[in-house]
């Protein structure tokens, strides 16, 4: 491909992300699955520019605004073009060649057009006069909540954020191969691949890889599956033969593992309100072999009757903000705002108090989200021990740790003076970002 067809592919996808509700990953991979003529060099180039421009979006727009300029796709392209692009950074004669052209016939920009670009300076695309959310790429709300989550820490946990995202598989050990096995066998792909550090089931590879081709992906032998997410299933502690409840299942991913670690023993019940995941985690299940998750559908409003006190285990993996994996999905922040994460709150307080009328007597109650937001994590928790009856106790972390993850892995609780409720810190530990904490129930 042309430079200029490249830069149109660009375009195109930026379109088509405003008006889809596909997260930008998804579409990414449908658009070059329909497209199979497009090679891996071109690929690289149109992955790389969508990428910058969704990562660097409230700076683009900021250097726009300065500029007295309305936003547009097309504009987005070329300020990623002279401040990030490797081959075209500060170089505005060789972005008017992409532009001013007939393309397809057809004349698309003036000189007039681009005569902005001699304003723009190169070196001054991390502007001091920037406001501070603005260099962090976050809304101003979101800012002052991770202020208040990572006193020290939260400049570099928003950079984190920006950051490309890890790319970490898990291994499925009812199919038979150890995690060393595994990952001799993968040394087809030619990607560089490394042990996760905390999660003993973990494979990290060094970028995006299509594993989902690959003949042990499709044999059951693995799973995408992000070492926090690992972490916090192994924390859960749980037996063959348990009784568990998966709250909001979704696709599954936690079910899964859970019926790794139960040795396909017991039961797990899997609730969503959405039949579309509740099919792809069928899906997955039956390629992981797993016959012990019985699927549910269950409405929005769904109660509790005739699951009161019946679970060993209540795992709640409740909708949220997703903010610890949004390293993955920048483009998630578009569509969040401050509304949403109070309804967020909300609905997980409901699951909270839900969950807890399933744990049978001695059973154990989880609450899990992919974010680090205080609202949505410690604050949460506060305000369960305040509603909740004295038969619940939050449990000891560390000890959990010691019987999990350091008995299977050798490696030291990581969490600095936190017993109870774990806040994982992407630039610190160097995955997602993820809360957990876990109850007990009186016998």
């Amino acid at each position: 491909m042309l430079d200029q067809e490249r830069i149109f592919s660009v375009l195109e996808l930026l379109n088509l992300l405003n008006q889809s509700t596909k997260i930008a990953r998804k579409l990414l991979q449908s658009y070059f699955r329909s497209k199979k003529y497009i090679g891996s060099k071109d690929r690289k180039f149109i992955s790389n520019s969508f990428w910058n421009i969704l990562r660097h979006r409230y700076k683009i727009h900021w250097h726009l605004d300065n500029l007295n300029l309305e936003v547009t796709f097309e504009k987005e392209m070329m300020l990623e073009l002279f401040f990030l692009n490797k081959d075209y950074c500060n170089n505005t004669s060789k972005i008017r060649q992409l532009f001013i052209l007939k393309y397809k016939e057809i004349k698309i920009f003036h000189d007039v057009d681009l005569d902005f670009l001699k304003l723009l300076n190169y070196k001054d695309f991390y502007n001091k006069e920037m406001p501070e959310h603005v260099f962090y790429e976050l809304p101003k709300y979101l800012l002052v909540s991770l202020k208040n989550s990572f006193k020290n820490e939260w400049r570099d946990v928003a950079l984190s954020l920006n950051e490309e995202g890890f790319f970490d598989i898990r291994v499925n050990m009812l199919r038979g191969k150890s995690r060393d096995e595994i990952y001799h066998l993968l040394k087809d792909i030619k990607v560089p691949l490394q042990l996760t550090k905390y999660s003993p089931l973990g494979i990290r590879l060094s970028k995006r890889f299509p594993i989902e081709g690959h003949k042990l992906f499709k044999k059951g032998f693995l799973e995408i599956q992000g070492e926090a997410s690992q972490l916090v299933s192994l924390l859960l502690d749980v037996k063959p033969g348990m009784q568990v409840a998966d709250i909001c299942s979704g696709a599954g991913g936690k079910s899964l593992i859970l019926a790794d670690i139960m040795k396909n023993k017991g039961r797990i019940l899997s609730l969503d309100t959405n039949k579309k995941r509740l099919s792809n985690a069928g899906l997955r299940l039956k390629r992981a072999g797993v016959h012990n998750v019985e699927r549910r559908l269950v409405k929005p409003n769904w109660n509790v009757r005739g699951l009161e006190k019946k679970f060993d285990l209540v795992l709640i993996d409740a909708p949220c903000s997703g903010i610890g994996i949004w390293s993955r999905s920048p483009d998630s922040k578009f569509s969040f705002n401050a509304k949403k994460l109070q309804e967020l709150v909300n609905i997980q307080a409901e699951l909270l108090l839900k969950g807890s009328l399933m744990v049978a007597p001695g059973g154990k109650l989880a609450y899990v989200v992919c974010s680090f937001l205080p609202e949505e994590g410690v604050d949460q928790i506060k305000k369960f021990k305040k509603e909740i009856k004295p038969d619940f106790s939050e449990i000891n972390l560390t000890n959990i740790w010691q019987d999990t993850i350091f008995l299977q892995n050798n490696i030291e609780y990581p969490f600095q003076n936190v017993n109870k409720s774990i806040t994982i810190n992407p630039a610190v530990h160097k995955m997602d970002g993820f809360f957990i904490s876990i109850f007990q129930r009186k016998r």
